[in-house]
């Protein structure tokens, strides 16, 4: 286990975990041992000590009554939250005991590992997990629940996870916040477009509502659900119609600008109102405003993916800044996420190469299903670092399927979540503060580590811990589960 920083008080560097792009810096502040104040680090590049309240409060999530303190094991009905204390000897040799049977009746496909990002941190989120479901031979998780499309509709564009540099934002004369909510999600980027506004940019917002982003524009432009790559096309037309196009940057950087021309003149202004709902009026508007000013910047969000066409969507506006050439303009060009740019030796940290066999994939969206309908079946669940009951589609399927008798579930957590409610066995895990992990932005291009501020709360333990002793806990002679060391 790693070593916790001895200082009983003190300030100390810290890293936020949550699900963000803007994944801020922090300083944990520490007398007699706990964590009595959390702020923003206002040394880091760009969050520069402004964080959200979520974070601020942190501390009273870490030290909440309610935190599981000792391991669990179900003594009432699934569902019902009726569990007794056990030690984690116990619980080791209960969860290996169940899975050494499945693996030997039913084949080790039968255990589906569920996760996702509750932690951002790399190596306790896809780092030894991956290596110990690998070298079991598990089922594999397909992890689709949040930005699949929009991600895989970029990389059609651009290749990949490549996008601007936030920093370099400030130079924009025009941002579009497209499909996202950025004064809640996003606040980084909305300090940077605030510093530009004071130097005369406009802030143009596309969305079904008018959210606070809709409301701190200077421009809210409200348009129907999954339209986006209409109107996207829609400006296109203009922009081609109108010469506003930057001609030596597409015959130099890309690939298709003929074809695309030819297509987009079907997508006359008025068939695109009818389409979207924006007037023909504000079309004209946002595609000249768009082509005459430069630098100009697309913050491209979550929403326009979440569609049947959501992938296309962001394929579509992903083309815009290439017609006006703005990828040469410091502050122009486009994020949807720059994760690509922080890659790392993906393949050292989780070990592909242990799977003994090419394994079934199960999309994560439909949990429901293959809890109840897969053949064969999933006979044990282990979740960790996500909620499925509540964050799964068909949540009413969800716990259908948690609720089966002959489905062997544990939950690692801090508390005793509404899906741990259906475990057989549930494991207290340690918060970010109480680890050692790397962490990476898929919005900025800053990598940050985590050192362990805290001691463990009571008798929680990190993934990596959990997975090392249950590798410890397993009969050595069964071949399939034994992890080889490798120097």
């Amino acid at each position: 286990m790693s070593c916790y920083s001895h200082a009983r008080s003190g300030v100390f560097p810290a890293v936020c975990s949550l699900d963000c792009p803007d994944q801020c810096g922090l300083l944990v502040h520490k007398e007699d041992g706990k964590i009595v104040k959390i702020e923003g680090d206002p040394s880091h590049p760009v969050t520069q000590g402004a964080i959200c309240n979520k974070v601020r409060h942190m501390a009273e999530r870490i030290y909440d009554p309610n935190r599981l303190i000792y391991p669990l094991k179900r003594i009432g009905r699934k569902g019902e939250s009726r569990f007794e204390r056990i030690t984690w000897d116990e619980a080791v040799r209960t969860i290996t005991s169940q899975w050494k049977r499945l693996i030997a009746e039913e084949g080790a496909e039968s255990i589906l590992p569920y996760s996702f990002y509750g932690n951002m941190g790399r190596i306790g989120t896809e780092g030894m997990d991956r290596r110990f479901f690998y070298r079991l031979g598990a089922s594999r998780l397909l992890y689709s629940i949040c930005e699949a499309a929009g991600t895989e509709g970029y990389a059609y564009t651009m290749g990949g996870s490549f996008g601007t540099d936030p920093e370099d934002t400030v130079h924009a004369k025009l941002f579009i916040m497209w499909g996202i909510n950025a004064v809640s999600t996003n606040m980084h980027q909305v300090m940077l477009a605030e510093k530009a506004r004071k130097n005369g940019a406009t802030i143009v917002a596309i969305d079904v509502h008018r959210n606070r982003t809709g409301r701190w524009a200077d421009w809210f432009i409200p348009i129907r659900p999954g339209t986006d790559a209409a109107l996207a096309l829609g400006i296109m037309h203009i922009l081609f119609e109108e010469g506003m196009t930057d001609e030596a940057f597409l015959r130099e950087y890309t690939v298709g600008h003929e074809q695309l021309r030819e297509h987009v003149r079907q997508y006359e202004p008025h068939t695109v109102s009818a389409v979207t709902g924006v007037p023909v009026g504000d079309i004209y508007r946002l595609a000249r405003l768009y082509g005459r000013t430069s630098p100009s910047f697309i913050r491209i969000g979550n929403g326009p993916q979440h569609h049947d066409n959501g992938g296309m969507c962001v394929r579509t506006i992903s083309c815009l800044p290439a017609l006006t050439g703005q990828w040469l303009h410091k502050g122009g060009g486009a994020i949807k996420g720059n994760g690509a740019y922080l890659e790392h030796n993906a393949p050292a940290l989780r070990r592909p190469d242990l799977l003994p066999k090419a394994t079934r994939f199960v999309n994560m969206n439909l949990l429901g299903s293959a809890l109840l309908e897969l053949d064969p079946p999933i006979r044990s669940l282990y979740v960790y670092n996500s909620n499925p009951a509540v964050v799964a589609p068909h949540a009413n399927k969800v716990r259908e399927g948690l609720a089966r008798e002959d489905l062997f579930t544990v939950v690692h957590d801090l508390f005793l979540t509404e899906t741990a409610a259906y475990a057989d066995i549930v494991l207290p895990a340690t918060s970010s503060f109480e680890n050692t992990d790397l962490y990476r932005s898929y919005w900025h291009h800053y990598y940050q580590i985590q050192q362990p501020v805290i001691e463990p709360y009571a008798e929680s333990k990190s993934n990596v811990d959990v997975f090392k002793l249950l590798r410890a806990g397993w009969d050595s002679k069964s071949r399939r589960c034994k992890i080889r060391r490798r120097t």
